[in-house]
């Protein structure tokens, strides 16, 4: 793309981004990651001013790149108004909700999801853009040229297919409230028989595991076990404990861990409360959040 320019959102201001039609793609910051899923998706590299960044989407804006660029994916909070901010939203598992109860079409995350969705986005993207009055040929181009793994749409490559099905089937999870989540959430919960984990990045590139364990007291011990397996694939470890409706969040440095691949809590039951007791070896490292 001639005379195409970079737009930092933690230091430019909007007003950096002209109010015209273009073309854009969002890179991802240098260390930043997408949020793991079963399948890893294939990125493409692109170089700007000597630096190479790894391309996961594509756009146009037919009237202004300020508005659509800025305005719809940072700061507007509304993933029914972006495709993308719904992709990088269910990539992380959050849970949809109706944008109006009257409207069933359109979907967005729940209000603090939103936000820690807008917090990743400004933290861990860029935004290469173009002025371009006639944009749509030049967006068939690019994801012919480029395969973003974020664009599904005019997408046909072979590579990546099998992870724009996932995310297609990811964005597409059942509403909040809805019978269909219902039953989806009592066949996940059914299903569950290992703790849940994941894995994604945060500010500075840094990677964050997490481990979330449901503690049950008649299973006829209190200790809990938690499997992380290598130290070395992430920076901090974060187990989030949950009993009776209620959450306590504990992070460990990684660094702290070589040598093992879990570690043991033990949970005490208080009432309609819970309070948790860590082994000796990692109790001095890791911390209540």
């Amino acid at each position: 793309m001639a005379n195409i320019k970079l737009f930092d959102p933690m230091t430019m201001d909007s007003n950096t981004l002209p109010n015209v039609a273009g073309n854009y793609v969002f890179l991802l910051r240098k260390g930043s990651q997408l949020p793991k899923v079963d399948i890893e998706p294939q990125i493409p590299e692109v170089t700007l001013d000597g630096n190479t960044y790894q391309a996961i989407y594509t756009g146009i804006a037919s009237k202004s790149l300020r508005k659509r660029d800025y305005r719809n994916h940072f700061v507007d909070n509304d993933a029914s108004r972006s495709t993308l901010r719904k992709s990088i939203g269910s990539l992380f598992g959050y849970d949809l909700i109706l944008r109006k109860e009257s409207d069933t079409k359109h979907k967005r995350f729940q209000p603090a999801d939103e936000e820690k969705l807008t917090e990743w986005m400004m933290s861990n993207l860029l935004l290469a853009f173009v002025e371009n009055a006639a944009p749509k040929p030049l967006e068939e181009k690019l994801i012919a040229e480029l395969n973003p793994p974020l664009n599904l749409e005019k997408n046909t490559n072979m590579v990546n297919k099998e992870f724009r099905a996932l995310l297609s089937k990811l964005r597409c999870r059942p509403v909040i409230g809805s019978a269909e989540h219902f039953t989806s959430s009592m066949k996940t919960t059914i299903k569950k028989t290992i703790p849940t984990q994941s894995c994604y990045p945060i500010n500075g590139g840094k990677m964050v595991k997490i481990i979330r364990r449901n503690v049950n007291f008649n299973r006829g011990t209190n200790n809990f076990r938690c499997k992380f397996n290598n130290s070395s694939t992430f920076d901090i470890l974060r187990v989030e404990c949950s009993y009776n409706g209620e959450t306590k969040v504990y992070e460990i440095d990684s660094k702290y861990l070589t040598g093992r691949d879990s570690i043991t809590f033990y949970a005490y039951q208080n009432s309609e409360s819970f309070t948790i007791e860590w082994q000796k070896a990692v109790a001095d490292y890791i911390k209540e959040i």
